[in-house]
């Protein structure tokens, strides 16, 4: 997991990673101390969001001794990686960005250590399946980010008047845009069987997702569109008609996949387009764009889609290495197709993060057969 954090942050910060030769000098030291930047609101947002997840790493460290050297640590990294940024000419050192990431690692830290009693005392090991809480519960909030993304907190009356006036629009809703959300709410119902909250009956899980969603407009910048809602009140029939059977998870990981591949071939217009990337997150239709803020909530939705793909593929039976070459085809064969959508350009973004998601659940899935208290995985 840490290497996972270090790998996000050092590519938010250098991204889009275009290299120029640059000769080091004591100037630049004098320069980032001296840069002004201008920023938006969601530069800082950006800024401080980036460096949450290794505050909350470090949250769980101990001793204490070595949680202070790993938080003078993260501070190291943050200014080397704005002084890198001298061979990046598209980026902008400054030592306020080197302040606004301490603050990301100061409420990572601080959050981390507010919540680990509560976390300690939720320890689920009486629970049916308790190897699979930490993962499905991760896997759920990864959901509620992206709904809720930038998570900026807006107490304005027009906001939210704002944020409502999109369920006007239900007539625009597309045929795809609407299967996303129906499968991205299926998918979080699926996955509170398994996590912190799978003792809540169906009617307190509803009344969550009810909540999360009226919740939306007040953050900056959030609205409820008519496809989440709807998608949302189909998820919840539909989840009330599988509530039982063998076949349930398979159907949910059906529905799953097939708006992954509706998702990537919409709208189909052939035309052969062709070429690679190696380098990930940079292709047309990818999730960085030139507003990194922006371009958040496709990559979270990314990892919780592909995420949670892999948890059901593994749940259903399959073994770690045939998951991974199944579902690596699997993407690798629909970045062909795209290839002949136009604006369309296969890279590696996807097949990595499956793989990094197999690599994350393996080890739940070898601890089956060392709880005593468990049972075989009954297809819930």
């Amino acid at each position: 997991m840490f290497w996972l954090v270090l790998a996000l942050v050092v590519c938010g910060s250098l991204f889009p990673f275009h290299y120029q030769a640059h000769t080091p000098s004591w100037a630049d030291g004098w320069a980032l101390l001296r840069t002004e930047a201008t920023y938006s609101r969601s530069d800082m947002v950006g800024n401080v969001l980036l460096f949450v997840p290794y505050g909350l790493l470090l949250a769980t460290r101990k001793p204490r001794n070595r949680r202070w050297l790993a938080l003078l640590g993260g501070a190291a990294l943050a200014l080397g990686l704005q002084y890198l940024q001298f061979w990046f000419p598209e980026r902008h050192p400054s030592v306020t960005d080197v302040m606004l990431n301490g603050l990301g690692i100061a409420i990572g830290l601080g959050a981390g250590l507010l919540g680990a009693p509560l976390v300690q005392r939720m320890r689920p090991v009486n629970w049916p399946r308790p190897q699979f809480v930490l993962v499905a519960s991760m896997l759920m909030a990864l959901w509620l980010v992206y709904r809720w993304f930038p998570l900026v907190p807006a107490l304005d009356v027009q906001n939210v008047i704002n944020g409502l006036r999109p369920l006007l629009h239900w007539r625009e809703i597309g045929a795809v845009e609407l299967l996303r959300n129906m499968a991205g709410w299926l998918v979080f119902l699926r996955l509170s069987r398994y996590s912190c909250l799978q003792r809540w009956n169906g009617w307190r899980i509803a009344a969550l997702c009810v909540a999360v969603v009226a919740l939306q407009p007040w953050f900056v910048n959030n609205a409820i569109g008519a496809a989440n809602a709807l998608g949302l009140a189909l998820a919840l029939a539909l989840s009330r008609v599988l509530r039982s059977g063998k076949r349930t998870l398979l159907v949910t990981t059906g529905v799953l996949a097939v708006s992954i591949v509706a998702t990537a071939l919409s709208p189909v217009e052939v035309r052969w387009v062709g070429g690679f990337l190696w380098n990930p997150l940079e292709s047309a239709g990818g999730s960085l764009t030139d507003d990194s803020v922006q371009a958040i909530p496709p990559l979270i939705e990314k990892c919780f889609l592909l995420g949670s793909l892999v948890f059901f593929v593994r749940y259903l039976g399959v073994s770690h290495w045939l998951a991974v070459l199944a579902l690596g085809a699997f993407l690798l064969a629909l970045g062909w197709v795209q290839q002949t959508l136009p604006g369309r350009t296969l890279d590696i973004t996807d097949p990595l993060l499956v793989l990094g998601m197999a690599w994350l659940v393996r080890p739940l899935f070898e601890r089956v057969r060392v709880y005593p208290q468990s049972k075989p995985m009954p297809l819930l």
